[in-house]
């Protein structure tokens, strides 16, 4: 996830969505970074109504803080919605590439811990001051 979040598969993704299923104030108290909070059933089917462009994959990652509920229901949610909006056209789907991130935040975050409030060589910086030593050198 980290190198994702580094954009060390840009050259293959064209556009990645991090999907924080937490509340806004679990999500308010710090976020991996270019997280989208969404929540509720609505905010998730309205990824199914924006537009999807490039010739590269679109990959979206759902999480919340375990990933043992609520990243989970909606992952199987948005599948669901996106299958139906489709089933015309199976096995078409808007987003045939959809992650839950093993462990949720908590286990990124404690792979990849504040290390300090200014960004230092070899980190990446996070979203509210959270920077993450990367397992590659050239971020």
């Amino acid at each position: 996830m980290a190198d994702v979040v580094c954009g060390r598969y840009n050259d293959v993704l064209s556009d990645v969505t991090i999907v924080d299923c937490r509340y806004p104030y679990e999500f308010q108290g710090g976020h991996i970074k270019s997280a989208v909070n969404l929540f509720t059933k609505d905010d998730v089917s309205a990824l199914l109504h924006r537009p999807v462009s490039g010739d590269k994959r679109h990959v979206l990652i759902f999480h919340c803080e375990f990933s043992s509920e609520r990243g989970p229901k909606m992952y199987r949610f948005l599948r669901s919605q996106d299958r139906e909006l489709y089933k015309d056209q199976y096995p078409a789907l808007l987003f045939p590439e959809v992650y839950l991130l093993h462990g949720g935040y908590k286990a990124f975050y404690n792979k990849f811990k504040v290390i300090s409030m200014v960004a230092v060589s070899l980190t990446c910086k996070f979203r509210i001051a959270y920077t993450c030593k990367c397992p590659n050198t050239d971020c």
